[in-house]
């Protein structure tokens, strides 16, 4: 995807340095109903990506006067057409220039926003739970518009999303063995499902340099648990996760390698489609 997630925002939940608890009042009056401003942006490369989500929008957004609003106790935020407040109930600031706030959605149970700034941007997401279950998702572009960074603001609605992963199918599960070593091997793959219960189990011959790939092999959303024995003497286990289908994701595929090195024979890697 184009647009980038700050790098900082993880090192900002990672590392928060100072805490402090707001009370939602303000000495200061600030005007905030500019902070963000939705604008037009037509052929970006960012618009193809518009089909996966439930409604988006590109602005920009003040970020001085998002943080001194935030520094107030409270902060108003128009997404797509809405006014929603929020009260912020943690600040904390992990340099000079980068802070991090969180709080409620005033008027929305279970909501939360995360936002996180530095000097010159912004990413976060506001989660207004119940009863509307959407979340809307900030973050910077790499597009410019009158020389300032253009923002997508993306919502996804959990309940659509709940209807639309009801429609998918789960994506089979798969295999590949390669043999990288000069000799030849026998290996015996157990798969167990979420209920420990066997749903795989094959034993295989392979030369050397042979690669060889399983059937796909149906499965139910969760964990699943491969039990891998090499030349009868080696046990290894791995535990895989099955997906729905979708563009974005799918079950995960696990690629096992058998090498001629005698601390580590057999090493594995994970990909997802």
């Amino acid at each position: 995807m184009h647009f980038k997630v700050l790098a900082a925002a993880i090192l900002i939940l990672l590392g928060i340095a100072v805490f402090s608890v707001y009370s939602g009042s303000s000495n200061e009056d600030i005007s905030d109903d500019d902070i963000i401003q939705k604008i037009e942006v037509n052929n970006s490369s960012f618009l193809e990506f518009s089909k996966d989500w439930d409604g988006f929008e590109t602005v920009t957004i003040d970020i001085e006067k998002f943080r001194k609003a935030a520094d107030s106790g409270h902060v108003s935020l128009r997404l797509m057409g809405e006014e929603y407040e929020v009260e912020i109930q943690e600040a904390s600031r992990y340099t000079e220039d980068e802070y991090f706030y969180a709080g409620p959605v005033v008027g929305c149970n279970e909501s939360r926003a995360d936002l996180y700034l530095q000097k010159n941007s912004f990413c976060g997401s506001v989660g207004l739970g119940k009863p509307r279950n959407v979340t809307y998702n900030i973050g910077p572009t790499d597009e410019k518009y009158n020389g300032k960074t253009v923002y997508i603001v993306f919502m996804q609605d959990w309940e659509k999303e709940k209807e639309r992963l009801e429609k998918m199918e789960i994506d089979p599960l798969q295999f590949f063995l390669i043999n990288s070593d000069s000799k030849k091997h026998v290996m015996s793959i157990e798969i167990f499902d979420f209920n420990n219960k066997s749903v795989f189990k094959e034993n295989y011959t392979m030369n050397p340099e042979e690669k060889i790939s399983s059937p796909k092999i149906n499965a139910e959303l969760g964990q699943y648990r491969y039990e891998i024995i090499l030349d009868n003497k080696f046990t290894f286990e791995q535990k895989i996760q099955a997906d729905y289908a979708a563009d974005v994701s799918s079950s995960e595929t696990l690629y096992i390698y058998i090498s001629d090195d005698p601390e580590n024979p057999v090493t594995f890697g994970i990909t997802v489609a």
